[in-house]
């Protein structure tokens, strides 16, 4: 490899591979300036810790991604207004909520592996990793999960938008799916408001008519927020989780062997190839971060990705080791925008994984099937992940 003298996340060899960039940066340039695209990276854990608790000085408002895009979702708010919006949606997510998902998450994913059992073969992603996320989140809102196509072709527009490709044909596929999914959601919050469900939609709606404290585009914008950060992350955090796994047979054999370490296997996961490797914050004044000062309302991209590699945090960063311990990453973010759905996400991954050794043997990459990778610099994950595998 050339030696590395620059930093651009939507450079195609960055995008395929992004963790030799990362250790350049955490040594070279903690506090990176990229003048053409208009932002600093911060890639050391300790700063990125910091700057994620500190919602103060660096706002969200100017949107998640690098270009000055305001939305008015959960995830792109500051406080008051994030903090009135997540105490009404975050009873949803409690632990006792999402350990009473299991039962159902289990069938799901029994449900799944079935019509792929007997051919000794399946897409990892297109038939397990994306599909189960999409149904569980479609399930908890009280839609369709048969609209799961629609509902991972709104959440990649919204992906790509966010990802600020000035492309205007993506724009206007965003604008496209944005119009659909208002009209269907909305028809789904209209029946509530006649016929309350036990559902996530009826407790928005019960919250917006009792104390008027959401409104209809809170609830729009919070399904949205939903569907693209409930399946995303969940899907990439199955496919890279795998990827990793075949990466490294000593830890596959392990977990074979031990399948009590795969909690621990799901965070060293996470730690090792985030779903997410970025997001970005606006700073409200002037400030010095590892001496380098950095102007007023500057795009600041926090790397999750490259704080997860740290070895002033994670002892021999670059080894998959299942049984890491202690394992604090950063994946789900930190401070008060930390992932509303971790817990959920973790579940999923979890039983996917024991569902798949119980019903499955030497699960092993297929030498034949081609790989995709989600061409998106803020996320990281496959499109298809073709296996082969024996029955026990």
């Amino acid at each position: 490899m050339a030696p590395i003298t620059y930093y651009n996340p939507f450079a195609s060899d960055v995008k395929e591979n992004p963790y030799p960039y990362y250790d350049w940066l955490r040594r070279e340039h903690p506090v990176y300036q990229n003048e053409r695209l208009g932002f600093w990276a911060i890639s050391r854990y300790s700063d990125v810790m910091a700057i994620s608790r500190n919602p103060e000085e660096f706002s969200s408002v100017q949107g998640i991604g690098p270009d000055r895009v305001p939305t008015p979702m959960m995830i792109s708010q500051d406080p008051p207004i994030h903090t009135r919006l997540r105490s009404l949606v975050s009873k949803a997510f409690t632990p006792k909520t999402v350990t009473q998902q299991e039962q159902r998450i289990k069938e799901i994913v029994e449900e799944l592996i079935d019509p792929v059992i007997q051919k000794g073969k399946f897409d990892l992603v297109q038939d397990l990793a994306f599909p189960l996320p999409v149904i569980v989140i479609s399930e908890m809102l009280g839609v369709e999960p048969e609209r799961r196509d629609d509902f991972k072709r709104w959440s990649d527009d919204v992906i790509l938008i966010a990802a600020a490709t000035k492309d205007p044909a993506i724009a206007a596929r965003y604008m496209k799916s944005w119009q659909e999914f208002k009209t269907f959601f909305a028809q789904k919050i209209e029946e509530r408001r006649q016929s309350p469900r036990n559902d996530l939609i009826s407790a928005l709606v019960a919250a917006q008519e009792e104390r008027e404290a959401l409104t209809l585009s809170e609830i729009l914008n919070f399904c949205l927020l939903l569907l693209v950060a409930g399946n995303e992350t969940t899907t990439n955090l199955i496919t890279n989780g795998a990827k990793a796994i075949f990466e490294h047979p000593d830890q596959a054999e392990k977990l074979r062997q031990h399948p009590e370490l795969i909690n621990s296997m799901v965070e060293e996961a996470l730690r090792y190839d985030s779903p997410i490797q970025g997001t970005f914050r606006t700073n409200n004044h002037e400030l010095e971060v590892q001496g380098v000062k950095i102007p007023a309302n500057s795009k600041i991209l926090l790397l999750w990705g490259a704080a997860n590699r740290d070895a002033e945090q994670f002892p021999d960063p670059d080894k998959f080791d299942i049984e890491r311990t202690p394992n604090r990453h950063v994946s789900f973010g930190m401070g008060i925008h930390i992932c509303l759905g971790a817990p959920l996400a973790r579940l999923e991954a979890r039983i996917a994984t024991e569902v798949l050794l119980r019903r499955m043997r030497n699960i092993r990459p297929d030498p034949d099937g081609a790989r995709d990778r989600v061409d998106n610099p803020m996320f990281r994950g496959l499109h298809h992940f073709p296996l082969l595998f024996d029955l026990p």
